[in-house]
């Protein structure tokens, strides 16, 4: 399969690409101009800018799907913390839409968070005031609508919602859950493994999955 991986220079990108690798993919890993990021060997690397929409129209030409790995950098959790890019989801989403369309890729899957949408009812009450009492509820506002946009692109679509993310190994026990407890976490690298498995279903089972390895119901 022909895969382009937005945001390869993130931690999350880096495992997609990765581990699509290692699984026999050909990975067109795209990362921003002004990243230091290397590709492993195997990947081939374009470096852009994901509010140019005809860089994102030549990379996506001649792949199976698009995998997204992108996110708000943020410095810190407090409440005045501010995202190196405040709106790169909520401008970004569109563009990447019209570029799959104009270059005829027809799949995305795309990394939000558990708690977004309909999710925020199933979060424990402790994560809840987390969401909206630090600078989470800026990326979480940007998820948000990144996932409305996704969502009414008439794509074939698939915004996966992990819950705490850590860099432990991968365990291989991901699961979707509809009720979260406790202290719900999945490592990054099974995050990735849930999201290559999907895409190699001939259509995504679930639309917005929340996926934990603990705390899940």
């Amino acid at each position: 399969m022909k895969i382009v991986i937005l945001g390869a220079s993130g931690v999350c990108g880096r495992e997609l690409v990765k581990q699509a690798l290692a699984r026999g993919h050909e990975v067109t890993a795209a990362a921003r101009p002004t990243s230091g990021y290397q590709a492993p060997e195997g990947a081939a690397l374009v470096r852009g800018s994901v509010f140019d929409g005809a860089f994102l129209e030549e990379t996506f030409r001649g792949h199976d799907v698009v995998m997204s790995a992108l996110g708000l950098r943020l410095p810190g959790l407090s409440p005045f913390a501010k995202p190196e890019v405040p709106d790169l989801l909520s401008r970004a989403s569109p563009i990447i839409v019209e570029a799959m369309r104009s270059a005829g890729v027809g799949r995305l899957i795309a990394i939000s968070a558990g708690g977004v949408g309909d999710s925020y009812a199933w979060m424990p009450a402790v994560f809840k005031a987390f969401i909206k009492t630090t600078a989470l509820r800026k990326a979480y506002a940007e998820l948000e609508v990144m996932e409305r946009v996704l969502f009414a692109s008439g794509l074939d679509v698939c915004c996966c919602r992990p819950t705490g993310l850590s860099d432990e190994p991968a365990t291989g026990e991901a699961r979707v859950v509809t009720k979260v407890s406790g202290r719900a976490m999945i490592p990054r690298a099974d995050v990735a493994a849930w999201m290559l498995d999907a895409i190699e279903a001939p259509t995504f089972a679930e639309r917005c999955p929340v996926i934990t390895v603990t705390g899940g119901g």
